[in-house]
C-alpha cells in the first residue's frame, strides 16, 4: 500500500496515477472525499488533514511508502513535523518529499524553506527520497486569463531561462521513489529537456494555439504588485519575487537528466506538453 498526500494537486494526481498504472494499491489522503471520487474503488481514501495529526496515523497504516507534499503555508513546516512523528509510530515507511530544485543552495527565502523541511526529513530517521523538480511547465496556466482576454503574456522573468517539467514526470520520478529501495538517501534534481526563456515559451505556445500572442515585459515589483492584488499574500509574494529575480538574472539555467535515468523515458518536451492541455488556454 502506498500512501499520497495532495492527490488532488498537478503533482499528486499524477503520483496516483503512475501508481495505479504499475498495478499497485493506493492510497489518497484527502481532506474532501467527494474531490476524489473520480478514482472511485481504485483507490482507498483517508480523509484528514495534515494539521490534524490524530487523521495521519489512520492513513499511514500499513503503508509501505507515503509521499510527502508539504503545505504553501509558513506553518507547512509544522505540518510536516507532525506527519513525520505518525510515520515513525505507524511502520516507518519510506517517506518520498516534494521538495524544490532551489533547496541544494538555498538563497531565497521558499528555498529555504524547502531545505528546513528537508532537514525535519532527515532527522526524523525515516528512509528518504527528496524529489526537486525546477519550474512547472503548469505554471503556465496562470498565463490564460491573460491570454484569452488580451492574447498577451506578461512576463517579469526577462530572459532567464529555465528547463520546466511537466507535473507527470515529476509524479513518476515520485513513484519510482515510493516502489524501490534503489533511491533512498538521494536528492533527486528533475528538470525538463531543454533551457527556455518566457519568450521563447510564449512563442511555442502561439504556434501550438495557432494564435498570434503578444509578450510585455514588466518589472518584478509589478509582478509582486499584480499578486498582491489578485489575493496573494505580501510574504508569500515577496518570496515569489525573490525567485523571479534569481531566474531573471540567470541562475534558474540548470538542466538534468533524472527523470530518464530514473524511470526509462525522455520527460516532456515544452511542445508537446503544452499541445496536450491546449484546451485549459482555449475553453470558454
Amino acid at each position: 500500500m502506498y500512501l499520497v498526500t495532495g492527490a488532488t494537486g498537478n503533482v499528486g494526481k499524477e503520483v496516483v496515477e503512475e501508481l495505479l498504472g504499475a498495478g499497485e494499491r493506493v492510497r489518497v489522503f484527502t481532506r474532501d472525499e467527494r474531490k476524489v471520487a473520480h478514482w472511485g474503488s481504485r483507490v482507498e481514501k483517508a480523509v484528514g488533514d495534515l494539521a490534524r495529526q490524530d487523521t495521519i496515523a489512520p492513513a499511514l497504516q500499513g503503508a509501505r511508502a507515503a509521499f510527502l507534499l508539504p503545505v504553501a503555508e509558513a506553518d507547512g513546516v509544522d505540518h510536516v513535523r507532525s506527519f513525520l512523528e505518525a510515520a515513525r509510530a505507524s511502520g516507518a515507511p519510506r517517506i518520498v518529499l516534494l521538495s524544490s530544485i532551489s533547496a541544494g543552495a538555498p538563497t531565497v527565502q521558499l528555498a529555504h524553506r524547502h531545505a528546513e523541511r528537508e532537514q525535519l526529513v532527515k532527522a526524523s530517521g525515516l528512509p528518504w527520497t527528496f524529489v526537486r523538480p525546477g519550474t512547472f511547465m503548469s505554471n503556465t496556466f496562470q498565463w490564460v486569463r491573460s491570454i484569452k482576454a488580451e492574447r498577451v503574456v506578461y512576463n517579469p522573468h526577462g530572459d532567464g531561462k529555465t528547463a520546466p517539467i511537466a507535473p507527470r514526470d515529476i509524479a513518476a520520478v515520485a513513484a519510482r521513489a515510493m516502489v524501490t529501495g534503489e533511491l533512498l538517501g538521494q536528492a533527486l534534481e528533475v528538470t525538463g529537456p531543454e533551457l527556455l526563456s518566457t519568450p521563447e515559451q510564449v512563442e511555442i505556445l502561439a504556434r501550438v494555439l495557432g494564435v498570434p500572442l503578444r509578450r510585455v515585459d514588466v518589472s518584478v515589483d509589478a509582478a509582486r504588485r499584480r499578486m498582491i492584488e489578485a489575493g496573494m499574500p505580501p510574504s508569500f509574494a515577496a518570496a515569489l519575487g525573490e525567485l523571479i529575480e534569481r531566474i531573471r538574472s540567470g541562475n534558474g539555467a540548470l538542466k538534468t537528466d533524472t527523470v530518464e535515468r530514473v524511470t526509462g523515458r525522455k520527460p516532456a518536451t515544452f511542445e508537446a506538453w503544452a499541445r496536450a492541455h491546449a484546451q485549459a488556454w482555449t475553453a470558454s
